[in-house]
């Protein structure tokens, strides 16, 4: 995952991703436990887990017409809550 330092962040790599109509499944194998991300939820981690943060922010940008303010403070949440559910892990030196 390309990272900014100020969301230093990566998906687990034991985690298993399947999309389903337009939503990511998220299994945790490690806890038996699954969670879901909606349509925008996962574009953004789609994005984030592919391409730069300042490009996963332009897109989001430009795909949902909202400001980068916005996205960024989303995108923020999305990471804090998923590191709280042991689903993102801080990556070195973040």
């Amino acid at each position: 995952m390309d990272a900014d330092p100020n969301l230093p962040y990566r998906l687990k790599p034991h985690l298993l991703l399947q999309r389903v109509a337009g939503e990511t499944v998220i299994l945790d194998p490690e806890s038996g436990r699954y969670y879901t991300l909606d349509e925008v939820a996962t574009r953004m981690i789609e994005l984030f887990t592919s391409v730069s943060l300042e490009e996963t922010l332009s897109a989001m940008v430009e795909e949902y017409d909202t400001d980068i303010d916005t996205v960024r403070s989303d995108l923020e949440a999305l990471l804090e809550s998923m590191a709280g559910q042991g689903l993102v892990e801080r990556e070195e030196g973040g």
